[in-house]
């Protein structure tokens, strides 16, 4: 697996994991979800463009490679 995926794995386990920590706290539930849905609009806004410029970075270089 390259760096790259090694790292979005990571990351992803990492929030994961906030999202446990996040869940087993004396919070009130409502707030909990609130919590939950806005980092996960804030995480889908973030990382969705990042990994679409990718693949499409991908494709080109690709594209390149075969017309060399």
């Amino acid at each position: 697996m390259k760096l790259r995926g090694w790292l979005v794995t990571g990351l992803v386990v990492c929030i994961v994991l906030a999202h446990v920590a996040l869940w087993r706290s004396g919070m009130d539930t409502s707030t909990k979800l609130a919590f939950t849905v806005l980092n996960a609009i804030g995480w889908t806004i973030v990382l969705a463009p990042i990994l679409l410029v990718d693949k499409w970075l991908d494709a080109k270089r690709g594209q390149n490679q075969d017309r060399d």
